[in-house]
This record gives C-alpha cells, structure tokens and sequence, in this order.
C-alpha cells in the first residue's frame, strides 16, 4: 500500500479518471459518424431485409448519442463537423415515402392543378405521373400540408423535382436550428438535438421536412424568452411573425400562436397589441390560402378522408381508450376533444413559450391517433434547456416505428413493441421531474 502524501499522488490519479472521459468525446463522434455510413444503405424500409442493418446501424449512432450525455463541453468545431457529417453521410440515403408527395404537390402546381382540389390518383392527373408516382403514400386522399408549404413545394419542384434537392433544403434549416440552440444554449447542450440519431435520419435520410417549420418557430421561441425580455413593438412583431410563418407550415403549431396571444393578453390587458399578434400571426397562413382558394369554398384539409376520420399509427393513449372503448377507434375526433381540454389547462398557466411548447407538443403525441417516429424530433429543440431525459430516451426507443413500414397493409405495433417505444419517454420524464418544493433560478431550463 503507497504511503505517498495525498497533494503527491492526487495528479496522477486525477490524470488517469481523466483518460476515460477524453476518450467518451472522440469514441461518441466516432461512433455516430459511422453509424450513419453504417445506416445509408438500408433506406428502403419497406423491404424487412433492410431493418435489422437499420437498427444495427441505429444503435451504434444511439451508443455515440448516448456517451455525449456525459460530456461537460464539446468543442465547436468538432460539434458541426460531426452535425454535418452525418446529415451528409444521410443525403443519399432512401427516403420515407412522405417525400415523393412533396415532389408531386409541387409538380403539379407548376401544371396549374391545386393539390388540394385533386388527389394523387385523379384521372385529371394520370398524364402528370412520373417513375416515382407509385411510391406516394395516401393517393386517394388530397394534399395536407398548409399553404406556405405547398408553395415552398413548388418553388423547389420549379427547380428540381429531385430528391436531392428537397433535402438538402430540409438539412439547412436543420443546421439552422443547430446554430440558434448553440448561440444560446452552447455546443453540449445542443448536442441533443444536433447529435441526435432521430433528428439526424428524420431530417437527412427520411428526409421530412419538419425542420422548415421548426426553424421559425425556435427562432420565434428563443427571442421571446430572451433575459432580459426585448422591448419595443418592432422585436414583438418578429416573434409573432416567425410563429406565424411555423402555423403557415405545419398546423400544429396554432395553438403557440394562441399561446402567444392569450399570455400577451394577460400581461399587457390591451386589445391592441393581442389583435396585432393574431394578424401578423396568421397574415401567413392566410396569404398562402389566397393562392388555392376559389371562391368562397376552400378546403386546406381532407376532412373527410379515412386517414383523418381514423387513420391510426404506433399511438399511445387512443390505443389503451379503444381497449376500454372500442368504438373510439374509429372516431379520431374524440381524441380532438381531448387535446382541447390538455390545451385549455395548458393556457391556464403562467408558463413560458419555450415550456408551453414542450408541454403542448407531449401532449399532442401522446394524444394523437397518428405518430410517426420524426414526430419527437418536434419536442427535441424544446428539450435542450433541460437535457430533458424522457427526449433523451424517446430518440434511441423512437427506432421501434420503423417494424412497421414492412408489415404493410397491417400498420399495427404489437404490445410489446408499443410499450419499448413510448415507455422509455414516460420513464424519462418521470426522472426529469423536479422533487417538491425546489426552484430553478434559470428560467431557460424551465420544464
């Protein structure tokens, strides 16, 4: 046994617990970086011979996922060349099938037919139909993406009706994100979302576009939960605009602009500046509508369609309801009403946009009738604050979705496969919750 003083051998024992923890940042990049080599030839999921590579090649990103959770700093440059080479390694990879509706709602705009008048298999447009136009998804039912969308579509397609070329617009509005989460929050904390395996292959190798409108929409966030708080109506109406720009992309982000007006509302007690967020909030939305509407008939969504009547995938809680309640499993707008009530307790409270947009966007997927593994990508910007671990989990259990697209025309998880992919979020976010009675000092944490 040494007898050494304790000042003298002190360094080289904190020099060797050191070692372990310079090797966790290079081995997690590594690993990341080659598992999405690993990943980029499995893309077509479809085919059941290509999902153990997949989740081989998921695994390995989620072990590199995984060990940065433990590193107290990440050096910049090191965290966007792994941010970017990853998404790179994705870019060539098969995509989900949500693509190739983006590519034909935008061809056929440029022909002068509205995606929401006409459905992919419309007689109208069987002379339109390209290589691909077998691989769309949903072909009786028409368009539902908002108006700011379908134009962004359209500008794409007049470019290139190519794969490529959506995508990469998709990985820089990712990397967008990347950048405002890393001005704020730093490099580590982003980690969460700019190293993440779920975000990486949703954006880059799935190629979906929700990083068009999450990109406003943390924009939007991270100036009106500033410290100090901005001043001034000019900085105001940016935020309500960057909301509104998010609600004109993607539907589900109205009730944040609600949020937005109801709490201005609260603060100030004047219509003036809550009228002035609803109307730069919704002047997007409304302006794209101007493009597709004819008269006074403008239906944006398919209403009456079997995918929003009862389209079901890898839900949660509508699966345990219609256990109990059979009849629920064909009327999704029961579970509507639920969120409504979720939301009204929701904007009962005094939180923050940051925390009301985590908490509604739980909510949501928890709720929802139709979830699809890129639909927690929506929570992981929200998630950085607070290294939030139920986001942390769901973005390796996340993986389990992907069982499905093989078992077509049965899109149906079994029990055991329902419960890996939500339990790890719900035990997550029962070991981020705060014990009693303690207080954050840092309002950006908040959760």
């Amino acid at each position: 046994m040494s007898h050494q003083p304790a000042q003298q051998r002190s360094p080289e024992r904190l020099q060797w617990r050191r070692w372990p923890a310079r090797l966790r940042l290079p081995a997690s990049a590594l690993l990341l970086i080659g598992g999405a080599l690993m990943m980029r030839p499995h893309g077509d999921l479809f085919d059941a011979a290509n999902l153990l590579p997949f989740w081989m090649a998921a695994a390995v990103m989620g072990v590199g996922f995984a060990l940065s959770w433990s590193l107290a700093s990440i050096p910049r440059v090191l965290f966007w060349a792994v941010a970017l080479l990853t998404r790179l390694a994705l870019l060539a990879m098969e995509p989900g099938d949500d693509i190739w509706r983006y590519l034909w709602e935008g061809g056929i705009q440029l022909q002068g037919f509205s995606p929401y008048a006409l459905p992919p298999d419309a007689a109208a447009l069987e002379g339109l139909r390209t290589p691909w136009w077998p691989q769309i998804n949903h072909p009786d039912t028409t368009a539902i993406y908002p108006p700011l969308a379908q134009l962004l579509f359209r500008l794409h397609a007049a470019v290139a009706q190519q794969v490529l070329l959506f995508k990469l617009s998709f990985v820089a509005a990712d990397l967008a994100i990347c950048g405002l989460l890393a001005a704020r929050f730093g490099a580590a904390r982003t980690a969460l979302y700019g190293w993440n395996p779920l975000v990486i292959y949703g954006i880059s190798g799935g190629g979906h576009y929700d990083s068009w409108f999450l990109l406003p929409l943390v924009a939007g966030w991270l100036l009106a939960d500033r410290d100090p708080p901005l001043r001034g109506p000019r900085p105001q109406a940016w935020i309500d605009l960057l909301l509104g720009l998010s609600v004109a992309l993607k539907w589900i982000t109205l009730p944040l602009l609600i949020h937005r007006a109801w709490n201005r509302w609260r603060t100030l007690r004047r219509p003036g500046p809550v009228l002035g967020t609803a109307l730069l909030g919704l002047a997007p939305l409304l302006l794209g509508a101007l493009v597709f509407c004819r008269g006074p008939a403008c239906p944006l969504l398919p209403t009456g369609s079997t995918f929003m009547r009862h389209g079901r995938s890898a839900e949660w809680m509508p699966h345990w309801i219609g256990q109990l309640w059979p009849w629920t499993q064909q009327i999704n707008a029961v579970h509507g009403l639920l969120l409504l009530v979720a939301l009204a307790v929701l904007l009962g409270t005094t939180a923050r946009l940051g925390v009301f947009a985590w908490r509604y966007l739980l909510a949501l997927l928890l709720l929802s009738p139709v979830v699809h593994a890129w639909y927690f990508i929506w929570l992981m910007p929200f998630a950085v604050p607070s290294q939030n671990w139920g986001a942390r989990l769901v973005s390796l259990s996340a993986f389990v979705y992907f069982v499905l697209p093989s078992r077509l025309p049965d899109w149906q998880l079994s029990t055991a496969e329902r419960l890996l992919l939500w339990l790890p979020l719900l035990v997550g976010l029962l070991l981020s919750l705060e014990p009693p009675g303690r207080e954050r000092t840092d309002p950006a944490v908040q959760r």
